[in-house]
């Protein structure tokens, strides 16, 4: 699955999805997918096992909302891909941010 393909299977969840950055003033709830870097194994002075990693960002007003998170989840469940999660709540900018850190074996996003 490639990045774009992520970002089009999102969609088709009604979700609405950015690439890298959310134009200034976007409404939440949006998912911004990010970050590409590529944590590989090296053994041995070689890469052992390639992988790469991508964030997904889903983006709320004020307080978290499960129902939604939820639905994000059963999308990366469903293709399925590999995901840890992690969350922030910035109270000065009144915005919820859960994190999605997404993996794909093999070192490339198109798996």
């Amino acid at each position: 699955m490639s990045i774009e393909s992520l970002k089009t299977l999102l969609e088709t969840a009604k979700f609405n999805v950015f690439l890298n950055k959310a134009p200034n003033g976007t409404a939440c709830p949006y998912v911004v997918l990010e970050d590409v870097t590529h944590p590989n194994f090296a053994a041995d002075n070689s890469t052992f096992a390639k992988t790469t990693s991508l964030k997904a960002t889903l983006v709320e007003s004020e307080v978290h909302d499960w129902t939604l998170i939820s639905s994000l989840e059963a999308v990366f469940d469903s293709v399925p891909l590999p995901y840890n999660s992690d969350e922030n709540q910035d109270t000065d900018e009144k915005v919820c941010e859960t994190y999605f850190y997404i993996s794909f074996l093999g070192g490339t996003t198109n798996v």
